[in-house]
Parts: C-alpha cells; sequence; structure tokens
C-alpha cells in the first residue's frame, strides 16, 4: 500500500458507511498478463465481486486475463497513460521504472509469502518508491506473492556440496549468481520448457514454487523435492491509473481500498495454502522430499544479496535511498516473522 492508502484508511468517511445511490456507475476495465486460475487472481475476482456487491451493483470491474489488453512489458505504461483502468503486472519487468522496489525480487531474502507481501506493502509506504509510482502515473493498490521457493529434482541435494556440477534452473541477474556461489551451473530454462527439460536430462532441477510446479505436472517427471527454501518473492502488484484514481470521488477511493485491505489479508493465508497442498500433492503422486541439513552454511556461501543490490543502486546514484530501503526490509522482515 501506498502512503496515500494509509491516509485515505484513516478518513472518518468510510467506505462501508455509503449508500449505493451515492456511488457513481463506473464500469472499468482490468488488465492481466496471469491466467484467472492461480490463488492470486482468485483474490483479485474477490475483491472485484466485493467492490460491485458494497456499491450496490454501480461500481463494475472486467478482467482481460492472460495479456488479452496487453502485454506483461506493457500493461504498466498502459496503466499510468490511463489507456486502461487496472493492471497487473510483475515490476521485476520495470526496474527502470522501480530499481528501488524491486528489492522485493532478490532471493535469499523473504522467508515466505506473508513476509514478502508485508515487506512490499512497507516498502510502497517509503517515499523513495511512492515518487517511483507517481512518476510511473500509477497507485499501487496490491501487492501480490509467490510462495518460497525449492527445486524439483533428479538428484537429491541434501548438502551444499550436493548442489557442485548440478544444472539449475536459472533465470533473471540474481539467481545465476546463486548457483555461481554453490558450484552448480546455471541453465536458463523457460516456463514451457520445464517439463521437458527435467524429462530429457537438460536440466537436473527445476527452480520454482510448489505451486507452480503441481501446476505444470513436474511432479510426473521429477523424482525429488528438495526442502532448501530460497524465499519468496513479491510476484505481481495490481496498479490503478493515478490519473483516474484522482477523478473518482472519495467515497469510491475508500470502498476500493477497504476491499483492497481485506483482499492482501486472504491472500496471504490463501497462497500459503496452496503452495503447502501443491507439495502434498506432488509427494502423495510419488515424489520423494529430502531434507536440506546445511541451512546455516548455504547462508554463508551465497551473497548478501540486498548488499549486492544497494551495491548496484549506489551506481545508479541512488545509494542514500538504497539505504534507507535496505533497512525498512531488514527490519520488516526482523518483526513480520
Amino acid at each position: 500500500m501506498t502512503r496515500l492508502i494509509g491516509a485515505l484508511l484513516g478518513a472518518t468517511f468510510l467506505a462501508g458507511t455509503a449508500a449505493a445511490q451515492d456511488y457513481p456507475a463506473l464500469n472499468l476495465r482490468f488488465a492481466t498478463y496471469v491466467s484467472s486460475d492461480l490463488p492470486q487472481s482468485q483474490v483479485d475476482q474477490w475483491w472485484a465481486e466485493e467492490i460491485e456487491r458494497r456499491s450496490g451493483g454501480q461500481i463494475k470491474i472486467e478482467f482481460f486475463w492472460s495479456q488479452s489488453l496487453g502485454k506483461s512489458t506493457e500493461i504498466l505504461q498502459l496503466v499510468g497513460s490511463g489507456a486502461i483502468d487496472f493492471g497487473a503486472t510483475s515490476i521485476g519487468y520495470y526496474t527502470s521504472n522501480y530499481p528501488l522496489a524491486n528489492i522485493s525480487q532478490l532471493p535469499m531474502v523473504l522467508p515466505d509469502n506473508r513476509v514478502a507481501q508485508v515487506v512490499a506493502d512497507k516498502l510502497a509506504e517509503l517515499p523513495p518508491v511512492a515518487a517511483e509510482s507517481d512518476a510511473a502515473g500509477v497507485v499501487p493498490l496490491l501487492w501480490h506473492s509467490l510462495p518460497t521457493y525449492h527445486l524439483m529434482c533428479n538428484k537429491p541435494i541434501a548438502t551444499v556440496a550436493d548442489f557442485k556440477g548440478a544444472k539449475l534452473r536459472s533465470f533473471g541477474e540474481y539467481v545465476p549468481m546463486m548457483w555461481d556461489a554453490l558450484g552448480a551451473t546455471g541453465v536458463t530454462v523457460l516456463a514451457p520448457e520445464m517439463y521437458e527439460g527435467l524429462q530429457r536430462g537438460n536440466v537436473d532441477c527445476i527452480y520454482i514454487s510448489a505451486d507452480f510446479a503441481y501446476g505444470s505436472r513436474l511432479h510426473e517427471v521429477a523424482r525429488y523435492f528438495n526442502s532448501v527454501n530460497f524465499g519468496a518473492i513479491s510476484a505481481w502488484t495490481t496498479f490503478v491509473s493515478a490519473q483516474t484514481w484522482n477523478s473518482w470521488p472519495e467515497e469510491v477511493r475508500d470502498l476500493i481500498l477497504e476491499v483492497t485491505e481485506e483482499a492482501s489479508a486472504r491472500e496471504r493465508d490463501a497462497v500459503y495454502q496452496a503452495a503447502a497442498d501443491a507439495k502434498a500433492a506432488m509427494l502423495a503422486a510419488g515424489m520423494t522430499e529430502v531434507t536440506f541439513t546445511e541451512i546455516e552454511l548455504l547462508a554463508e556461501t551465497v551473497p548478501d544479496f540486498i548488499a549486492v543490490w544497494k551495491a548496484q543502486m549506489e551506481t545508479r546514484g541512488l545509494g542514500a535511498e538504497a539505504a534507507e530501503v535496505a533497512e525498512t526490509v531488514r527490519q520488516t522482515i526482523a518483526t513480520a516473522q
């Protein structure tokens, strides 16, 4: 949530007290790059249905799933320009727009999705991060999260030594650093290639969350669920056009914020449970769980990714801002667990 959200939620006139006839008739469009069957998407649908119900049917939100109204790399600009009302996309695609907020994308930092959401909400309140949204012309509403990442493998990984020489799925800027530090080989494997990659032995392990692994049927081709927890990340964010937001009367903004706060709480539990259920289903289907025994050594071996990120931000002239963001993340993790 942004600092704007905190201020509006504290207003004396709450959305729930407004009569249905006080709301204007609004037909709004919501573009997202993900499909409708994900737990996070189901929370979004609940959110839209509740807004419509509590407004007496006056405010309707139509979803356009799976990039049908804009690609993942276009949605932020479409929302910021006011071309669409709401949009959901990952800030990971927008590192130039959100260099500071992208700290929430680091591996081995956020212990689970519930903490990831708390951290993202806290970050959005910081003036340097809020300025990133202002510059993009958007107001971030709901910071979605992904469950913890694990390894779905055809070899057991129980110790740090077991990583050496293993071919592991890799992507982005930071995951390759992690595999290099552990002596593993990173292999770029796109989502549609994961199943075949394991099946053909092109890769030993797929680095992914349990729910996505199960949805991709990786349990059919992976023998081992390796329990080592590489942390969660902030996933995609629901944005609203700042131009549109500012044009709405206060009662509309209050209503949306009221339901958003409830949706965020629902998602924390829903995503966590979805991952637990997926893991249980894969084990029941025949995968074997391998317990990782050297958690402290793992933490000592991989880079301190917050420190790595801070150094990168310093080269971009954002040293002071990054220091504030990093300290907020560390403090929030310490108190949120």
